[in-house]
């Protein structure tokens, strides 16, 4: 007989959903004559984890803790949209 109890359950659906809402990390660089940059966004679940700085640095961290998974991939599809806008190019 095999029982679950409704915490191991919400636990397992709660592991799928945050597996299902991992994004790709996308990474973007910026280059010109004054600067070399490159920005990383990923998530995990409602998390936004950015990565930036010099190209050849190890660049600083940033989370940001958003109110659902659908809210953390609506935000960095905002702010890719942003950095596009800026000059960063995709690598």
């Amino acid at each position: 007989c095999f029982l679950i109890t409704f915490q191991t359950l919400f636990s397992c659906i709660l592991s799928l959903e945050l597996i299902r809402f991992n994004m790709a990390k996308t990474r973007l660089e910026y280059n010109d004559k004054a600067s070399q940059k490159f920005w990383e966004v990923s998530a995990t679940g409602n998390t936004i984890n950015i990565k930036y700085g010099r190209l050849g640095t190890n660049g600083q961290n940033s989370v940001k803790k958003m109110g659902t998974p659908d809210a953390a991939k609506k935000e960095i599809e905002k702010l890719i949209k942003s950095k596009l806008k800026k000059g960063y190019k995709k690598k």
